[in-house]
């Protein structure tokens, strides 16, 4: 997946919540749950906003494919997977910690801003040590220093995302501090397919400045402007922003990095053509359940107002029917027509493409409702159960991938997915229904968190 790949996909599929509790909400009157009615302003606002990300991410995608070619292409993917994965680890859990955080945003500003800048430092030393150790031998010091701005890029705007949420500026802020850097990426990858050049790294550089430079902007002007940084007081966190982190930390790298461990491996193990053709199933994938978890969102999205356990329940089951018919109703098509899709989009030099796009779509179905059963159990104070579960998912999953990913057959290791997706899913829903049985008291309700 390239840059904006995977920053669409952090936001558009990875929900989770933030452990900790809402402060002691004022009497007011009982907010009554209107099940019958799918539609709220925010949920709708984040459901469109994860289809624009879907499509600027493919757009960005078809571009690099179109231009680079599987081998070179495979190249740029490597790299940018790697980024992703390093930006949801050091993300550190605070992008769900600031929005619980009791602190004023003028506390703020130097911790986040300095975060931004030692994972820009991070980055540069992890993908200078990778170019120097062979690793990734395209990358020289244009593609070093683009994956160093893609990952710090990312992280940024997942903190001001953080900083929306933390003022409920779902339909507006929030949207844009997503979107903008993945829509100046494409910019800039379009910008340089323009110009002819085929150098990985200058792609590379293209799509990594594309992203930082406006979620950096975006971050500075969510915490103040700079009149803010010309008054900065301190730049290390409070103890309870630390302590918020922390616990959110298990979680985010839970939803994020387990479920990407298939792309990750492929992309440190095989030639650099067959990352290239997984990372077209991939994209594939994410698109189906991305929108299978919009259109389930809308009804989690009422779960923390939702009366006792009952209500809890009918609206889960609710959500979690809605996010296996539409990603079924995406993956079945994508399915039959992979050839001809693949064709159209990427080019007959992708058509290798085919089976495992074919298997990770399916793989799809099961993973949309996975997300949203996390979101589910973190809110019924399940977080044990999550954390369990998901330790199972990465160990079956690092099995399997040490036997499949050594024949090279991109079609077995995406099969796998599927039968590990569905056991995660179904025990994750047996447990969401075992806390939501009949009788049963509803637990205090915590805060949800859009990770982007």
């Amino acid at each position: 997946m390239t840059a904006q790949d995977a920053q669409a996909g952090s936001a558009a599929v990875n929900t989770v919540t933030a452990p900790g509790r809402l402060p002691a909400a004022r009497h007011r009157r009982p907010r009554r749950v209107a099940l019958g009615r799918p539609t709220v302003p925010s949920g709708i606002a984040v459901a469109a906003g994860n289809a624009s990300g879907i499509l600027i991410g493919l757009a960005s995608g078809i571009v690099t494919a179109r231009v680079l070619g599987p081998t070179d292409r495979g190249a740029f993917v490597a790299t940018q997977t790697m980024s992703g994965v390093a930006a949801v680890v050091l993300t550190l859990g605070v992008t769900q910690a600031v929005v619980t955080d009791r602190s004023s945003d003028s506390d703020l500003v130097g911790p986040l801003l300095a975060q931004v800048a030692a994972v820009a430092l991070a980055a540069t030393v992890l993908f200078g040590v990778l170019a120097g150790a062979g690793a990734q031998p395209w990358l020289g010091i244009c593609g070093v220093v683009g994956a160093a701005a893609a990952t710090a890029g990312a992280v940024a705007s997942s903190l001001a995302s953080g900083m929306a949420q933390r003022r409920s500026r779902m339909t507006g802020e929030f949207q844009v501090v997503r979107l903008v850097p993945t829509l100046a990426g494409l910019f800039l990858l379009v910008m340089a397919w323009r110009a002819g050049t085929r150098d990985v790294g200058v792609w590379l550089l293209c799509s990594g400045v594309g992203v930082a430079v406006p979620a950096v902007m975006m971050l500075v002007r969510s915490l103040g402007g700079l009149e803010k940084l010309r008054r900065l007081a301190r730049i290390v966190p409070s103890r309870a922003l630390v302590q918020g982190a922390v616990a959110a930390l298990p979680t985010a790298i839970g939803a994020q990095v387990i479920y990407r461990l298939d792309s990750v491996v492929v992309a440190a193990a095989l030639p650099t053509a067959s990352v290239a053709f997984y990372g077209v199933a991939a994209t594939a994938s994410l698109t189906c359940t991305a929108l299978g978890q919009a259109v389930g969102m809308v009804a989690f999205s009422r779960l923390r107002h939702a009366r006792g356990a009952d209500q809890q329940r009918l609206l889960i089951q609710r959500g979690v029917k809605w996010a296996l018919g539409v990603a079924a109703g995406a993956a079945l098509p994508v399915t039959i027509f992979a050839p001809d899709l693949i064709t159209l989009c990427y080019g007959r030099e992708f058509l290798p493409a085919v089976d495992p796009t074919r298997a990770l779509v399916l793989a799809a179905i099961p993973l949309s409702a996975d997300y949203l059963l996390i979101h589910a159990l973190l809110s019924l104070s399940g977080q044990r159960s999550v954390y369990g579960t998901q330790a199972l998912a990465a160990t079956l999953t690092i099995i399997v991938l040490c036997v499949t990913v050594p024949t090279g057959n991109l079609a077995l290791v995406a099969t796998a997915s599927i039968a590990i997706y569905t056991l995660s899913a179904a025990l994750m829903f047996g447990a969401v229904m075992r806390r939501t049985a009949p009788g049963r008291t509803a637990p205090s309700r915590t805060a949800f968190v859009e990770q982007s």
